[in-house]
């Protein structure tokens, strides 16, 4: 199987897990396996509204999954960026393609790195890349500072995985400043 092929059954049960984290009237919406802009316009048009990412350039990146969440009353859309890898161990280098993601999206705060556990996983986490998250050598908050235009911006990552047909785990990143639960990932969407 490829990562595609869990896509719905990511985004069914991350969707299940986040809307009990926050108050009545809130809805989530996700779109997958399309461009930046063709996922912010599915996600717009099952809320009912359009987002101020909308009205600024959006890079056409071809994205594995993007969430959108709107509080009730909301004037705009919060999105939440999610790459996905089916592997038996994350490291560095899956890290680092969605941090790159993540600083071209431009208005994205948030993005979660998704494992998909292989059968026979012993561990998330690579040692090398586990080592690093351990020692805390691993930047997971952002501020990305353009000499261009003066523009700054900010964004904050997180890791999770998945065993097929089972729950979803989030890293211990705590530490790092990094999103480590729903609970936390919620807050953060309604600051």
């Amino acid at each position: 199987m490829k990562e595609i092929d869990f896509y719905p059954e990511i985004c069914t049960k991350f969707k299940s897990y986040l809307a009990s984290y926050f108050p009545n009237g809130t809805e989530i919406s996700f779109a997958y396996n399309k461009s930046l802009p063709q996922l912010v316009d599915d996600i717009e048009k099952e809320l009912r509204q359009k987002s101020r990412l909308s009205e600024k350039y959006i890079p056409k990146l071809k994205l594995d999954i993007l969430f959108g969440i709107r509080l009730e009353n909301a004037d705009d859309i919060t999105f939440i960026l999610i790459e996905v890898k089916h592997l038996t161990q994350l490291g560095l280098s899956e890290y680092s393609q969605l941090i790159g993601y993540m600083q071209v999206a431009k208005e994205i705060k948030l993005g979660v790195l998704f494992i998909v556990l292989m059968p026979k996983s012993t561990s998330p986490l690579s040692n090398d890349f586990h080592e690093i998250i351990r020692t805390n050598n691993l930047p997971m908050e952002w501020r990305v500072l353009l000499d261009k235009n003066k523009d700054k911006r900010d964004f904050k990552t997180g890791i999770s995985y998945y065993v097929p047909n089972n729950g979803i785990e989030w890293i211990d990143t705590k530490e790092l400043n990094g999103i480590s639960s729903f609970e936390e990932f919620a807050k953060l969407v309604v600051e």
